[in-house]
């Protein structure tokens, strides 16, 4: 029953990015979240407006760790074997309805991270909105730490006269957190 909540919780918030979540994927322990094996919607991606397209990807384990015990530590979300395919977009994808699609998604982001923000400033300036459950929720977002390991980025692309090119990179570790004084 657990689990089947957890599960739900997971395709609202992380449905949209993520492929067909299993419940067999998931595994949950104690304080910690395990989904393992979980490929990319390449499209839910179209609001950074990336100026090449993605072909693949994929998630190898994502962990989120909630410190139930100390709810003032960070919720701590670890992305692990993470794999972007990347290249040229074709002719296609710079048509005017593309173009505009992908200029709206990032519109719509731009969007709602001034709002995230926005909650972010009432709570820490110590003029929380109307209810208690924003000035939580907001807490729990200030809070979030994101730490990817072993991120590789391929870029392949066919080009007549030269042949094909690639080239990737690999980082081990890129961590994403806010640095709190106090």
């Amino acid at each position: 029953m657990f689990e089947g909540l957890v599960h739900q919780l997971l395709l609202g918030y992380l449905g949209r990015y993520f492929k067909d979540i299993q419940k067999r994927q998931l595994k949950i322990r104690l304080e910690e979240v395990l989904l393992e094996n979980v490929e990319l919607i390449l499209e839910a991606f179209d609001y950074l407006q990336l100026p090449f397209a993605l072909k693949q990807g994929r998630v190898g384990r994502l962990s989120i760790k909630i410190p139930w015990k100390k709810p003032w530590d960070p919720i701590i979300i670890i992305l692990e074997d993470v794999f972007i395919s990347a290249s040229k977009r074709n002719d296609q994808e710079w048509s005017a309805d593309a173009v505009e699609k992908r200029e709206f998604a990032g519109k719509k982001a731009k969007l709602a991270a001034a709002e995230l923000g926005k909650l972010s400033r009432r709570v820490s300036g110590g003029l929380a909105g109307q209810s208690f459950i924003s000035h939580v929720t907001a807490k729990i977002i200030d809070s979030i730490q994101v730490d990817i390991r072993n991120f590789h980025v391929l870029y392949s692309d066919v080009q007549n006269d030269l042949g094909h090119i690639s080239f990737g990179l690999k980082f081990s570790n890129l961590t994403m957190k806010q640095n709190l004084v106090g």
